[in-house]
């Protein structure tokens, strides 16, 4: 069973758990935000509905004020 929705440039893939969302987003590079909007940049919590924007610093794409699983928050 699908976690999380992730949408990176549009492009929607299910991901079973967060370790899923963050091989995909390891796989975009930061570079690609300066070129393309992250207005269609975005994760789905499946379980809850709510919505968390992707954002990006010089070393990779992240959610924002996002609490993963036993994690406390990751970059608000």
């Amino acid at each position: 069973m699908f976690q999380y929705k992730l949408v990176l440039f549009g492009f929607p893939d299910l991901c079973r758990d967060y370790d899923d969302v963050l091989l995909h987003l390891k796989q975009v590079p930061p570079q690609r935000a300066l070129v393309e909007t992250l207005e269609q940049c975005y994760l789905i919590d499946m379980k809850t509905g709510e919505k968390y924007d992707i954002l990006y610093d010089e070393k990779s794409l992240y959610i924002k004020d996002f609490k993963a699983p036993n994690e406390t928050a990751l970059k608000s």
